[in-house]
């Protein structure tokens, strides 16, 4: 349900409070004109089911794509949450995923997970998912934020908001997943040779951003600096190499010293490949993942749910509107707009994604 303000909001999680079907809620804020975080909390406080979510820079609400306001999805599961601080260190982290999962063992389990887009600890939230919960889950989640790239409090859990942290929430029910990006490769196989957390500093042993502007001048005779590097970058992403599956898309988004600034890790030692598309690349993309998630649900009167890149609409601009078109083709979506997309798709390992849209679908409330 749609929310233009917190006034909105309160009376929207009494109604769920009220409302006898109603076990827990998602809740998502648009990062324009957000809330005081203290008028949110005392808003929340008056809630007593499981609720969580974050702080995003869009929300699509009812099928339409929205700058300002919130979205509450109610759910008629009971989600089993924890908040997990990535300030602490690797091995504390892994302890509480393991200690949830271990108190939270279902079969085929639904797992949300929304993640500070900004928190240096991402990977390692994302491959104890994986080690705890393993391939029989479906996964769904994103990273929440603001396109300034400022840190602020922005993931949503019971009744506070919080900064540098993660919620994972456990649904013992089965969701269908889609994901997709539309982008193909444009390169050959390039070593990843030196990194620094999220900056890429050497690709074959040479420096990053050299190697970048070689590949991007090759293939459009384009010519990419850091004045206008958003601007080009932005047709340009990476994709790290996967056996048997669709390659990870990662996003560029600066440059300095020779560097390569990524929203988010690639690994030392891997291999990537310069992607590129046109205009209906994305959409192509988005018509597999609503596709995808279309072929494994039966039910018709479902909930549909997408975490879609902020990175495509930045790209396609006024033309997201067709992606919203597909993306609303069985019935209106409600989703969030992300800083990178957490999935896994078909039978392959759980990953964090840029440029990508994942599509949901669960039984939804009567």
């Amino acid at each position: 349900m749609y929310c233009e303000n917190l006034k909105s909001l309160k009376k929207t999680l009494q109604e769920f409070q009220n409302h006898p079907k109603v076990s827990s809620v998602l809740l998502f804020i648009a990062d324009k004109g957000q809330p005081y975080k203290k008028d949110l909390e005392v808003t929340l406080k008056a809630f007593s089911k499981p609720l969580f979510g974050g702080i995003f820079p869009e929300i699509i609400a009812d099928g339409i794509r929205r700058e300002e306001g919130i979205l509450a999805l109610p759910l008629c599961y009971d989600l089993k949450t924890v908040l997990i601080d990535l300030g602490k260190d690797t091995t504390e982290i892994k302890q509480l995923i393991s200690n949830h999962a271990d108190a939270n063992s279902t079969n085929n389990p639904a797992i949300f997970c929304f993640t500070d887009a900004l928190a240096p600890q991402k990977s390692t939230l994302i491959d104890s998912l994986y080690d705890f919960w393993g391939p029989d889950a479906n996964y769904i989640g994103g990273g929440a934020g603001s396109l300034s790239f400022q840190p602020f409090p922005c993931i949503i859990y019971k009744d506070a908001v919080y900064e540098n942290s993660a919620v994972i929430g456990v649904m013992d029910t089965n969701i269908q997943v889609g994901v997709a990006h539309g982008w193909t490769p444009v390169s050959e196989p390039i070593k990843v040779t030196e990194t620094d957390g999220n900056t890429i500093i050497s690709l074959n042993w040479e420096p990053a951003f050299d190697v970048y502007r070689k590949q991007i001048k090759d293939h459009s005779d384009l010519d990419i600096s850091k004045e206008n590097f958003f601007y080009v970058a932005k047709s340009y992403p990476l994709g790290l190499v996967r056996l048997d599956s669709e390659m990870t898309i990662r996003d560029p988004y600066a440059t300095e010293d020779g560097k390569l600034h990524i929203v988010d890790h690639v690994p030392e030692g891997e291999y990537i490949r310069i992607m590129n598309g046109n205009m209906n690349s994305p959409l192509e993309g988005a018509q597999k993942a609503v596709s995808a998630a279309s072929a494994q649900s039966q039910n018709v009167d479902s909930e549909h749910f997408c975490v879609d890149c902020i990175s495509r609409v930045l790209y396609m601009q006024d033309d997201f509107s067709k992606e919203l078109d597909l993306l609303n083709k069985d019935k209106p979506m409600n989703g969030v707009l992300s800083i990178g997309e957490i999935a896994n798709p078909g039978d392959t390992v759980l990953e964090l994604f840029n440029k990508t849209v994942v599509v949901a679908k669960w039984n939804k409330i009567n």
